[in-house]
């Protein structure tokens, strides 16, 4: 189907999450006892076109198994005490009449009398409809059509008003959820709406019955976890309970309660727990300890039983999987070794291999020093990011610092001169020699025979176009060229300096270098000119007006505003986007200067007292178990991890969006995932990439600032190297 898109246990992991790296490993010598994860065997092997539910039954684990594999059944199955499960379908579950082809989300649900619903979405004449029925008997069946549901929204042909949650309270009354935020309640006996709140953000994962009153899940309007309400009914009243999530996004957030009535639930960060009387959350198991904090499961559900054990439910695209989190008094209740990674912002890939190392290595810690949230990144300026920079070199200077580093953006050339990071070919250069990983990438990292740092993912730079020439675009010259035949044409649209430089001066800045890292003036003399030639038949402009600052960022203006455009590729899912554009406008596209930007370059601190793990750390991260799987992140510099990620299914995935046709008319397309023909396209263009591009920000702040004259036309390409170069050698030798 189409996505459419213990107390004392808290108080100890609290103090040695506080503690230094050596306190850590002494507390937890003496201190036992934590949650562990393990693996539940399934009832049956499901295909992967069957839905899961997991819910509660009895204090236990209950699944409910939606099969779209031939007939469409319901199939229910309740786990016992021993861990073994048995079918237990409701007669009216069993019909054959109940689900559609097209189903969507379903769940089942029942109130306090044991009467049961259904709830599911069908897609209708390409729109999502709301299909709920209910049993009070256990063996027929009722359609339910509550006051208002299924009607067009206001002004509007297309789309129907669908709940995006139901649940029962135990009463009997209908609660529903919509994607406007609007939160109704329903009369029990002909379901006409009783009462409504607006002006709320409640998630649909966090939407619980606890007897005349509902518990719901509220957000800001960044999308962040702001509290746990309970809503009273009866008074219309509610209390809230503040959770701040530390991630942005709830979609993988589930709640439930135990037998003691204290409020659980999951996220990324791990299992949390409020006791009753308490107004402070705990964490109980450690996420980055868990399957939790891997990007490639995803939480499905998540029950507290009266086993006094957690489950969660993952899918993935291997399918489903059960996990259960038990206590266990026998292991350390802090890993007994702890390995530190720094990086400036977020890594997907780190974070699959960190959850996946702990596996394989459960008396070991990863702790991530993250210095900016992603919104944090995305405002940050060169200032800031230095400001960050200069603590961390401080720290390593001293003989201190994180084990790990992951160097995108970092002075990592300044580092290997000052004898920061550890030479890791041993490791690197046998699964170079095996041809394990892309040689023509690798051999950007190597210098005097030494490896002193190594990309886990890498972008491609692609140059799309309008015309089949496009693909013969391959570098800078050639570029300069085909501007220069199609002065008549707008190119890319213009840009300020600013964006010009931040644009082309990449490609530029590893061609002008000498061996000793000086700048050579007859090479930038050379560069300088092939710029500004392509900036004149561009336009270079002071300032942008109206929206035409992005004009020259979307390749969806391929369609009809420009004729190229420049665009970073960071695997088979982002390409979708800018090759489905090539494809709707029989277009084509190269990688340009066959160029690759890397997403995570890692290095060892010469410091670390666990350099031997963090080498089989970055083993691990650049073998075929992490490579093969796609986190938006870049390419897998893996050869077999990139041919595996290439295989993965990708019918589910897609992307719709408006366009603007040249006479003017605006249409919905779709884009689909790629085909094996432009997969294939793809993996080539990765097995030729070589030209590594450093976004050098220094020196290319020197370049903004001292070519405005020359592109205004004042000074000599000559006059204008001078400066540059007077400027850029002293930032070089340090």
């Amino acid at each position: 189907m189409k996505k459419v898109f213990a107390g004392l246990l808290v108080f100890v992991l609290l103090l040695t999450g506080c503690s230094t790296k050596e306190e850590k490993n002494v507390s937890s010598s003496s201190i036992k006892g934590r949650y562990v994860e393990m693996d539940v065997s399934l009832p049956e092997e499901f295909d992967k076109s069957t839905v899961l539910q997991l819910t509660k039954k009895n204090g236990m684990p209950f699944l409910y198994a939606f099969s779209s594999e031939g007939a469409l059944t319901i199939t229910g199955y309740q786990m016992n005490n021993d861990g073994s499960w048995s079918e237990d379908t409701s007669e009216w579950l069993k019909s054959d009449s109940l689900l559609k082809a097209s189903f969507y989300e379903p769940e089942v649900f029942e109130d306090a009398n044991g009467n049961q619903f259904l709830y599911y979405f069908d897609l209708e004449e390409d729109t999502l409809k709301a299909n709920l029925f209910r049993s009070t008997d256990g063996t027929t069946y009722d359609t339910i059509s509550p006051e208002g549901w299924n009607e067009l929204y206001p002004e509007s042909d297309n789309y129907y008003i669908a709940p995006r949650k139901v649940t029962v309270l135990e009463d009997g009354t209908l609660a529903a959820l919509f994607s406007d935020g609007e939160l109704s309640f329903y009369n029990k006996e002909n379901f006409s709406k009783q009462k409504s709140i607006t002006g709320q953000y409640y998630v649909e994962t966090i939407m619980a019955p606890a007897d005349k009153s509902l518990i719901l899940g509220q957000t800001d309007n960044h999308e962040n976890l702001v509290s746990i309400d309970i809503y009273d009914t009866t008074t219309d009243k509610k209390t809230s309970y503040p959770y701040q999530s530390d991630f942005k996004g709830y979609t993988y957030t589930y709640f439930d309660m135990n037998d003691k009535k204290e409020m659980a639930l999951c996220d990324t960060g791990g299992i949390h727990v409020l006791e009753e009387g308490t107004s402070t959350w705990q964490t109980i198991v450690d996420g980055t300890l868990t399957s939790l904090s891997m990007s490639t499961m995803w939480t499905t559900g998540f029950v507290s039983g009266s086993d006094n054990n957690y489950y969660i439910l993952y899918s993935s695209n291997n399918g489903y999987s059960l996990m259960k989190y038990s206590y266990d008094k026998s292991v350390d209740t802090v890993p007994s070794t702890e390995l530190t990674i720094y990086s400036l912002k977020e890594n997907a890939t780190l974070r699959q291999a960190a959850a996946v190392f702990h596996k394989t290595h459960p008396d070991v810690k990863i702790n991530f020093t993250i210095a900016m949230t992603d919104d944090e990144y995305r405002k940050a300026d060169r200032t800031v990011k230095e400001d960050y920079i200069r603590a961390l070199n401080t720290e390593l200077l001293a003989g201190n610092g994180p084990d790990i580093l992951v160097l995108n953006e970092l002075p990592a050339d300044s580092f290997v001169e000052k004898g920061v990071l550890t030479d890791i070919s041993d490791i690197i250069q046998p699964m170079i020699d095996k041809g394990e990983l892309y040689p023509d990438i690798m051999k950007n990292y190597i210098r005097d025979d030494k490896i002193y740092c190594v990309p886990a993912r890498f972008n491609l730079q692609l140059l799309c176009g309008r015309t089949s020439d496009a693909q013969n675009l391959t570098t800078l010259e050639d570029l300069a060229d085909y501007a220069a035949n199609h002065m008549d044409k707008t190119l890319f649209g213009s840009m300020t300096l600013e964006d010009f430089i931040t644009t082309f001066a990449p490609y530029i800045t590893n061609k002008i270098l000498n061996d000793d890292g000086k700048i050579n003036k007859e090479k930038l003399v050379s560069e300088l000119e092939t710029l500004k030639s392509i900036g004149d038949n561009i336009g270079i402009i002071d300032e942008y007006k109206g929206d035409s600052e992005y004009i020259n960022k979307n390749e969806l203006n391929l369609v009809d505003k420009t004729e190229l455009n420049l665009s970073e590729c960071s695997g088979f899912n982002n390409a979708i986007y800018p090759i489905g554009v090539v494809e709707l406008i029989k277009g084509s596209y190269t990688v340009f200067e066959n160029s690759f930007t890397s997403s995570c370059e890692l290095g060892i601190n010469q410091a670390s007292k666990s350099q031997e793990l963090a080498k089989e750390f970055i083993s691990l991260v650049l073998s075929e178990e992490i490579q093969k799987d796609d986190f938006y992140d870049g390419f897998p510099v893996n050869k077999k991890g990139l041919s595996l990620n290439a295989q993965e299914d990708r019918s589910n995935y897609g992307l719709t969006t408006g366009i603007t046709t040249d006479d003017g008319k605006d249409l919905v397309y779709t884009f689909e995932a790629l085909n094996k023909e432009q997969m294939e396209q793809l993996i080539q263009n990765c097995s030729k990439a070589s030209n590594r591009i450093v976004k050098d920000e220094p020196l290319l702040e020197t370049l903004k600032e001292e070519t405005k004259e020359f592109f205004q036309g004042s000074l000599s390409a000559e006059e204008t190297a001078d400066l540059i170069i007077e400027k850029a050698n002293v930032y070089l030798s340090e």
